[in-house]
This record gives structure tokens, C-alpha cells and sequence, in this order.
């Protein structure tokens, strides 16, 4: 793990666009064809190689949760993707049993996708820098988890670790805003239950005070994420 103070130094060293992402990212690459997000599988390629460049084009960072998270829901994400593969043979079967145009059922190295998605996964973690616990960041997120304010929800404090994700992408953003960064910063988390206005994508009203302050972006998906960097002008 990386101070932020080392994270700062690295960045305006090498100023490119930031992107914070949250475990529900990383997991999203794994279960895409179930979700039918084949972008997600595309764009988690570019930032990866995009984040390999020397120098980078791009600052991938994580929480300190995030492995932790990662490594708990894993598996589930891959069974759900071979779930969606299997699927794809089934409707073949029933094609069949239905009378109904034949279509081909995936050839045999399609079977492999679940454990080639968990790669990339696991490539895209291992190239991001996690930050390390910061005391600051750690108050902030125990003041949300007491207060249960946003993303802490009543009973039982649950979101308490979304909360210190939450935070260290906000100190972050903040100590490489007072360091002269003026660089695209985005947080990417799918949590739009934790993070977004209900039935919506856009940021939950009770965090903007947090964000806007800091230019601090919010982005749903790695496709959200490139259009915004695209749309700015960004290569990777």
C-alpha cells in the first residue's frame, strides 16, 4: 500500500487522468456476459494497458477494502459468468426442443471466459496502487458510520466500508487538488444504491458537497468512465 503523500508525488510527477474504482468495478469485468456489458471487458483492457504505459496515461488507485472485498466475492462473480456461457448452450437445447431455428452452440474454447475474465480482473487490481489507510480519511469515514450519514444506512451501519472507500478517494482527490493536480479525477463505482440518487446515476445529493468542492467526477461503469475521458479530450 501507498501513503497519499506518495501517490501525490507520483501523480504531478506524471500527470494523467485518475481513476478511483470501487470492488463492484472490478467485479463487473468478471460478470459482464451475464449483465451484458461486453464494454466493461473492452474498456478494462484499455485502462489496464493504458495504466502498463511508461509513462502512464492513466492513474488506476484503489481503497485499502478492496482486495479484501474482491478476494470475498470473487468466485460468486465467476460462476455467475460461466452460468451466462452455459445459458448460451442451453438456448441452443431448447431451440431444438421448440422447434425453433437452429442456433450453434459456443464453441468448446468459449468455455474458458470465465477464467480469462478473472485474469483480467486480477491484472487490473494488481496494476492499480492501493491507497494506504490515512488517519484523516479514517476519521471522516467513522464521523459517517456514527451519523449514519451517506453511503451509511441504518440498521447496523451497513456501507461502513463503502464509507472509508469514500473517503480516501476524497482525501486523495483533495491533497492532489492542494498539490496543483488539475487533472480529470473519477470515482467509479456500479453501487449506485450506496452512491446515486434513487432510481438514478447521478451522484446522491447528500455527497455532492464532498465531490464538487474538488472537481471530484462520479462515473457508473468503465464506459462511463472512458466517455467522460474521451469527451475531455483524453488518449490513452
Amino acid at each position: 500500500m501507498t501513503l497519499i503523500a506518495g501517490i501525490v508525488h507520483d501523480i504531478t510527477a506524471n500527470p494523467a487522468p485518475v481513476l478511483f474504482l470501487d470492488t463492484c468495478i472490478l467485479l463487473d469485468v468478471v460478470r459482464a456476459p451475464l449483465r451484458n456489458k461486453p464494454d466493461e471487458v473492452r474498456f478494462a483492457k484499455l485502462f489496464l494497458a493504458s495504466a502498463q504505459k511508461n509513462p502512464k496515461t492513466i492513474h488506476l488507485l484503489v481503497a485499502s477494502p478492496v482486495q479484501t472485498e474482491w478476494n470475498t466475492h470473487i468466485l460468486e462473480r465467476v460462476n455467475e459468468c460461466m452460468t451466462a456461457v452455459n445459458a448460451c448452450n442451453a438456448v441452443a437445447s431448447i431451440c431444438g426442443h421448440l422447434a425453433l431455428p437452429a442456433v450453434a452452440v459456443l464453441p468448446a474454447g468459449v468455455l474458458t471466459m470465465p477464467a480469462l475474465l478473472r485474469q483480467l480482473s486480477t491484472d487490473l487490481l494488481a496494476t492499480c496502487v492501493t491507497i494506504d489507510n490515512d488517519g484523516i480519511a479514517l476519521g471522516r469515514a467513522v464521523d459517517r458510520i456514527i451519523a449514519y450519514r451517506h453511503p451509511v444506512k441504518q440498521p447496523h451501519s451497513k456501507g461502513a466500508k463503502d464509507s472509508v472507500i469514500l473517503e480516501h478517494v476524497v482525501e486523495a482527490t483533495a491533497q492532489l487538488r492542494n498539490a496543483g493536480f488539475a487533472g480529470i479525477c473519477i470515482f467509479v463505482s456500479s453501487n449506485t444504491g450506496d452512491f446515486a440518487n434513487p432510481g438514478s446515476t447521478n451522484l446522491h445529493a447528500q455527497l455532492i458537497a464532498s465531490f464538487n468542492p474538488l472537481n471530484l467526477q462520479y462515473a457508473v461503469s468503465l464506459t462511463d468512465a472512458e466517455s467522460v475521458l474521451t469527451a475531455a479530450g483524453w488518449v490513452p
